[in-house]
């Protein structure tokens, strides 16, 4: 696993996240963020199947241009909103039976929601940082309880 805090220059972060962090941004609903009546979440698909998906893709180019990778897999944007308690959502790798894959995991705001591994690392959500790992490291997000919302981008490549 890496961790690289300050990943884009301070301007070029500031406007992402005041896009992305606006009262208008399109969030979708989730009735579950990794198995049934575990919690839910809101999520904006950028990148699937081989393919844009939403017009709003132009916003992960900072990001997957600092990136080395042959082939994008999917890029997704998620929003956890707070918990009175945190709460821990099921193991899980993102890409099924794609050797090689490797995640991103950007930040876009502060706060005590955290990703964490079964290894027991525990990676907590802080402003511009990125955490690059193995697509087969299994892994859980972890709802926040200081702010209204957890906002991150997940970039699963080649």
């Amino acid at each position: 696993m890496k961790i690289q805090e300050n990943f884009l220059n301070e301007n070029i972060f500031k406007n992402l996240q005041k896009i992305i962090m606006s009262d208008d941004f399109p969030w979708y609903y989730q009735n579950k963020v990794v198995d049934v009546n575990d919690d839910f979440f809101f999520s904006h698909i950028l990148y699937m199947d081989d393919r844009q998906k939403s017009d709003l893709f132009y916003l992960c180019h900072p990001i997957i241009g600092k990136i080395n990778f042959t082939k994008i897999l999917r890029v997704k944007l998620n929003c956890y909103t707070r918990k009175e308690n945190h709460i821990k959502h099921g193991w899980h790798t993102d890409q099924v039976n794609t050797p090689n894959a490797k995640v991103a995991l950007f930040s876009f705001n502060t706060n005590n929601g955290y990703t964490l591994f079964k290894n027991n690392d525990k990676v907590v959500s802080k402003e511009n940082t990125i955490i690059f790992f193995d697509n087969d490291q299994e892994h859980a997000s972890v709802s926040q309880t200081d702010k209204f919302l957890r906002i991150n981008m997940n970039i699963n490549y080649i």
